[in-house]
This record gives C-alpha cells, sequence and structure tokens, in this order.
C-alpha cells in the first residue's frame, strides 16, 4: 500500500517533533505529499446579553477579546515553527505545506483529510486515560474512529499517577 498525501496532526506539546519525523519518515518512503495541520482549540462561550445596551463591556466580552489575542499569538507562533518544519523537509526533497487553525482539533484534522484527500494521519496520542482523557478529550481517539482514512497514532510518555504516598 503506498501513501500520495499525508497529513501530520501537529500540537504544541512535546510530541510535535516526534509526529512531523515520523510522518516525514513516510513521506520520504511513499515520495507523498506532506500536509501539517496545527489547530487549536477555541472554545469560549460569551453571555447572551448585548455589551451595547449597558455601554459597558461585560466580564465574558473582555475574557472572548483576551482569548482571541491569546489565539492570534498561539497561531502566529504555530506558524512559525509550522514553517521551520516545512522547510525542513523541503531540503529533504518532500513537498510539504501547512495550515494554522482555530476549532475543535479533532474535528478540523478529520475534516481536512476529508477535504484534502488525505490517504494516511499522523498523529500523536498523550496517553491519557480515565476521567483526564473524559475532561480533557482525545484528539487521537477522535481522529481513530472519524478519519476518512488510515490513521497512524505515535504514542507520547503515559502519564502514571503516583498513589504510593
Amino acid at each position: 500500500m503506498g501513501y500520495n498525501r499525508i497529513l501530520a496532526a501537529v500540537d504544541a506539546s512535546s510530541l510535535r517533533s516526534i509526529v512531523y519525523e515520523q510522518a516525514l519518515e513516510t513521506a520520504q518512503l511513499h515520495q507523498a505529499e506532506l500536509l501539517l495541520l496545527h489547530a487549536i482549540e477555541a472554545d469560549i462561550s460569551p453571555s447572551s446579553g448585548n455589551p451595547l445596551d449597558t455601554g459597558y463591556l461585560s466580564p465574558s466580552v473582555v475574557d472572548l477579546q483576551m482569548a482571541q489575542q491569546a489565539w492570534e499569538v498561539q497561531l502566529s507562533e504555530a506558524k512559525q515553527w509550522l514553517q521551520d518544519f516545512c522547510q525542513a523537509a523541503k531540503q529533504q526533497g518532500v513537498e510539504a505545506t501547512f495550515e494554522a487553525e482555530l476549532g475543535n482539533p479533532g474535528y478540523q484534522v478529520c475534516d481536512l483529510a476529508r477535504d484534502w484527500q488525505a490517504d494516511l494521519i499522523v498523529v500523536g496520542r498523550h496517553g491519557r486515560t480515565g476521567i483526564t482523557e473524559l475532561i480533557l478529550g482525545s484528539v487521537s481517539n477522535h481522529v481513530v474512529h472519524h478519519a476518512p482514512c488510515s490513521v497512524l497514532v505515535i504514542q507520547g510518555e503515559e502519564k502514571v499517577m503516583d498513589v504510593s504516598g
């Protein structure tokens, strides 16, 4: 089985380089295109009130503005390291592009894989289990169950709680 289009879902964690390296190696092996995606969860719900009614900004509107500024900074930083990854891939003979977006990472990965017609998705797994996975969610779990193509999951270090004392 050969791959022509490989989508690598990279986040800002320590797994970023490992996922990238595995995707790059696979792209080289199959002479495939590589698309790097970094999606930033942008989940904040402003209050239903209209701040213009009172003439003052409600706390939720201020929170939303602060969140939007933080997202812009994160996107800018991500675009820099994504660009660096793409340049390194091109130096190794792999055609590489990137996208950095706001939105639910699991959905973004699957939607982009479908739209771009990816043959393979490479995604990292942080090793969350139980209640931590339930609360924080699992991008890799969502991708494995909803992807339109094959998925390669790169295992990160498992988070083990010390309950001995």
